[in-house]
């Protein structure tokens, strides 16, 4: 059931006093990496990224999505789970687990919703920054162990090309789409001896009119995340579409997932500087737990030294 945004605003004050501000995140420093692994058996460090401009090695700017992975390395911790959206394939995700092994503390594996991607229909694979679109979660191998994935596509109105009709799986066109196709996976949390359950998501854009199916994709998530179980729960990604669409944002705390942007700003509406692309917020990291979060932030790209998507990563430390 869909309850009133200022319902759940009232227990913001709490939350934001433990938050930090993007001005307490740190800049990147010249310094060597002072990451660590987090051992804590309360919390996990979370981050999401759509990383369009991760693109193929013959691509000329293929790297440079290593901006955020230098702002990492100078971040106290290396994340736990990583959530990506628009990894082209199995090829290029195994590519960035190695790397991000190389990187940062930690050893990475990863899960990806399609292994080989239709083509998005570009004459290149570096137009429209790649050619294959899908997503993947990636998390740390030496604390978690694997257990289950469930992958679903997201909605669109039936006629996706006028926005008619109810709202049904977008299935491949003459540009693929399977960049819509998501993925959620059980992992064992060796530390804390916890299932976690984490979604990688991508609804559609407006081209497809996405934003009238929002409110059933978010369902059709929750869904995927009861599948699977878990104490703590994780949907984080592009959603193509603001907190105030089709009643979407507040099913999502109807189902009892808590937002910590949203907390952070006192709003699901936030100030600018949480803009996720362009002038609008997209995409999120909602999380489903008791305990809530903090160190909640947007990674600008003045503290990155530089653009390293097309979209912001948001990130939080996420308690049990």
């Amino acid at each position: 059931m869909s309850i009133r945004s200022s319902r759940f605003l009232r227990g913001v004050v709490a939350v934001l006093a433990t938050a930090f501000t993007t001005a307490t995140i740190g800049v990147v420093s010249a310094t060597p990496a002072s990451a660590a692994v987090n051992t804590s058996p309360s919390f996990l460090v979370v981050y999401n990224n759509n990383i369009e401009n991760w693109l193929p090695a013959s691509c000329a700017d293929d790297k440079i999505w290593s901006r955020l992975v230098n702002y990492i390395k100078g971040r106290p911790l290396s994340p736990d789970i990583f959530t990506v959206q628009q990894v082209s394939n199995q090829t290029q995700l195994d590519t960035l687990t190695r790397y991000l092994s190389d990187q940062l503390p930690g050893t990475y594996a990863g899960q990806i919703a399609i292994a080989n991607p239709g083509s998005m229909g570009y004459t290149s694979t570096c137009g429209k920054l790649k050619n294959q679109q899908t997503n993947a979660v990636i998390y740390r191998s030496d604390r978690f162990t694997y257990e289950d994935a469930t992958r679903w596509r997201s909605d669109a109105p039936e006629n996706y090309n006028t926005g008619t009709g109810p709202c049904q799986n977008l299935e491949p066109t003459s540009s693929s789409q399977d960049r819509v196709h998501n993925i959620a996976i059980r992992l064992h949390d060796n530390i804390a001896n916890q299932d976690v359950s984490v979604a990688s998501i991508h609804w559609p854009t407006n081209t497809w009119y996405g934003e009238q199916c929002a409110a059933e994709n978010i369902r059709e998530a929750d869904e995927a995340m009861t599948r699977l179980g878990g104490t703590l729960k994780i949907v984080a990604g592009d959603a193509n579409t603001g907190p105030g669409t089709a009643g979407w944002w507040n099913d999502a705390i109807g189902f009892g997932y808590r937002d910590p942007i949203a907390e952070r700003c006192g709003t699901p509406h936030c100030p600018p500087e949480h803009n996720t692309l362009g002038s609008r917020r997209i995409d999120y990291l909602l999380v489903k737990s008791g305990n809530g979060f903090n160190n909640a932030g947007t990674i600008s790209t003045s503290l990155t030294g530089g653009a390293y998507s097309d979209h912001l990563a948001v990130a939080a430390y996420v308690n049990y």
